[in-house]
């Protein structure tokens, strides 16, 4: 595998190829060409080496509801991102998180965005549970919670302007991933179904997913977040 530093610094000699001085382009740009060649190094490797993952904590076990898989996907396309659900053993049993991956200012904000996302929506998700009629069956509580946890999604998805990825971008993560997940598995989110008597939770999460909103004006280093209201 190339070392970083090296991958670094082609990345640094194609950033001043295209510099206005035509001395300086053309010397960094054969200079990039010849350490792309001495090791080995496609265009593809140093946009992929360009590629951060940071990952997120979740309260999902060895798979994740539906919804939070929903909620991730909300994220990356706001964001331009992609996710790679990771169960991690424990002494007990398992533990969640979700790894965003793209470019390294744009994942931090996007794996920000989730946190805080995950947080408000597996708050709301609770109230309406504890809220339902005692009488109801557990069974039917976590279903209509989890129905009222997609729609919550689908409402918030109102305030996303999707990002249009480049071929160049939706490679890179790919390479990078195919790097950093070598062995990864194509994995089933749990899906506890929804019925007709459902359509009242539906809506009380619809309704409660759209009082969501980004946050606008804010500069691309800085995290952007989802709040109330």
């Amino acid at each position: 595998m190339t070392p970083d530093r090296i991958l670094r610094k082609i990345e640094r000699c194609l950033a001043l190829s295209r510099s206005a001085n035509e001395h300086e382009a053309g010397t960094a740009l054969r200079q990039a060409q010849h350490l792309m060649d001495e090791y080995g190094v496609s265009e593809i490797d140093v946009a992929a080496s360009t590629i951060d993952r940071v990952a997120v904590k979740s309260p999902a076990g060895r798979k994740p509801p539906r919804w939070l898989d929903h909620l991730a996907s909300l994220v990356n396309a706001a964001f331009g991102t992609a996710t790679v659900y990771e169960p991690r053993p424990t002494f007990e049993s398992w533990q969640g998180y979700f790894a965003f991956l793209g470019e390294a200012s744009q994942v931090r904000i996007a794996a920000y965005a989730f946190e805080v996302l995950q947080r408000q929506l597996i708050s709301d998700r609770k109230a309406f549970l504890n809220g339902m009629h005692k009488r109801a069956k557990r069974v039917t509580k976590i279903r209509r919670a989890d129905v009222y946890a997609l729609a919550w999604v689908a409402g918030a998805y109102e305030h996303i302007v999707p990002v249009q990825k480049t071929k160049t971008s939706v490679a890179a993560i790919e390479h990078f991933q195919q790097r950093f997940y070598p062995q990864l598995e194509a994995m089933e989110a749990i899906d506890r179904g929804q019925r007709r008597d459902d359509q009242r939770a539906m809506a009380r999460g619809y309704a409660a997913g759209r009082n969501a909103r980004l946050h606008g004006g804010v500069d691309r280093d800085q995290y952007k977040e989802l709040s109330h209201g």
